[in-house]
C-alpha cells in the first residue's frame, strides 16, 4: 500500500512536471510570436522612415525650361525664346539650348529679376521697368532671367497666392509658351491682389493666362501623365518646385523681394525705382555709354 502511495505520488509530480513544462513552452512560444511581430513591425516602420527621408530629400521635379527656379529668356528667331542662364555657359543644363544659341548681341547685359507675385513693391518694379525691359531683350540688348519665388504667402488670407501664382507661372514655362511669360508676368501683376486680402481664385488665374494667349490645354512637359496647363494650376503640380526654388534663392542670400541684379551685381532699390537711372544702369552694362559694364 505504501509503495502504491509513492507511485502515485510520483506519478502526481510527474503530470504537475509536464504540465507546467507544457505551459512554461507555451508561454515561450508566445513570447517568440510577441518579439517575432515586434520586430516585424519595428522593421517596417523603419523601413517606411527611410522611404519617407529618401522621398523628401529628393529634389522637386521642376519645369523643362527652368534650372535653380530661374527660366532665362532672350530674343530667338520667332520671339522670344527660352535658353541657359549665362553663368551654365560651359555646364548647359540637359534639354536647354545653349545661352549663346539666342539673338542677343555680343555685348548683352543680363538681369535678374527675383519676384514674388504677392510683392508690392515687385509689381512697382514691374510697372516702372517692365516696358522697358521687354523692349531692351526684343531688341537684343539685354537677357532676363526671372525667378518667382513665394515668400509672402501669409498675406493672402490662407489662399498661397504667392505659390500658386508662381506655380501657374511655371505650368505656362514648363508647356514651353515661351513667348507668353512675360505677358504672364505683366497680367498678373496688373491684377495683383491686395496685401492682405484673400488673394486670387484658379479661375481669375486661368483667366490672367488666357488674356496673355495662353493654351491652357497645352501638355506640360515633366509632369507624370503630362497634365495640361489647366489642370497643372488647378492641382498645384510645382507647389514643392517653387518651395525649393525659394529655399535656393535664400541660400544665396535673397532677404526680400524684388531683387534686381545686372551682369550679376545687385542693383539699389533707389537706381530700379527711377527709370532713367535704372536705364543708364542697363546701357552701362551694355557698354553704349560710359560705365563699367
Amino acid at each position: 500500500m505504501a509503495k502504491d502511495q509513492v507511485e502515485r505520488r510520483q506519478a502526481a509530480r510527474e503530470k504537475a512536471r509536464q504540465i507546467a513544462q507544457a505551459q512554461a513552452n507555451r508561454e515561450k512560444r508566445a513570447k517568440t510570436i510577441l518579439w517575432s511581430g515586434i520586430a516585424v513591425v519595428v522593421v517596417a516602420v523603419i523601413a517606411v522612415i527611410v522611404v519617407l527621408i529618401v522621398h523628401s530629400s529628393r529634389p522637386a521635379v521642376g519645369p523643362a525650361t527652368m534650372v535653380n527656379g530661374g527660366v532665362t529668356l532672350t530674343q530667338g528667331e520667332k520671339g522670344t525664346t527660352v535658353v541657359a542662364h549665362p553663368s551654365d555657359k560651359e555646364n548647359v543644363p540637359d534639354g536647354l539650348p545653349a545661352y549663346d544659341s539666342g539673338k542677343q548681341k555680343e555685348n548683352a547685359a543680363h538681369v535678374d529679376v527675383y519676384l514674388d507675385f504677392q510683392c508690392p513693391a515687385c509689381k512697382s518694379f514691374e510697372d516702372t521697368n517692365g516696358a522697358a525691359l521687354t523692349k531692351l531683350m526684343e531688341s537684343g540688348d539685354i537677357t532676363v532671367t526671372y525667378h518667382p519665388v513665394s515668400i509672402l504667402d501669409g498675406a493672402s488670407g490662407g489662399n498661397k497666392f504667392a505659390t500658386r501664382a508662381a506655380n501657374a507661372f511655371m505650368c505656362v514655362a514648363d508647356a514651353k509658351n515661351d513667348d507668353k511669360l512675360v505677358d504672364v508676368i505683366q497680367n498678373i501683376f496688373a491684377q495683383q491682389p491686395e496685401e492682405g486680402g484673400s488673394g486670387m481664385e484658379d479661375d481669375q488665374l486661368l483667366g490672367i493666362l488666357e488674356k496673355s494667349g495662353v493654351d491652357l490645354d497645352a501638355k506640360t512637359t515633366v509632369l507624370e501623365e503630362q497634365p495640361t496647363v489647366r489642370d497643372c494650376v488647378t492641382n498645384v503640380s510645382f507647389e514643392k518646385y517653387v518651395q525649393q526654388a525659394t529655399k535656393t534663392a535664400q541660400d544665396r542670400d535673397l532677404k526680400g523681394t524684388p531683387r534686381i541684379q545686372v551682369n550679376g551685381k545687385d542693383v539699389e532699390p533707389k537706381v530700379w525705382a527711377n527709370p532713367q537711372s535704372f536705364g543708364r544702369t542697363l546701357l552701362e552694362a551694355t557698354g553704349q555709354i560710359g560705365g563699367q559694364k
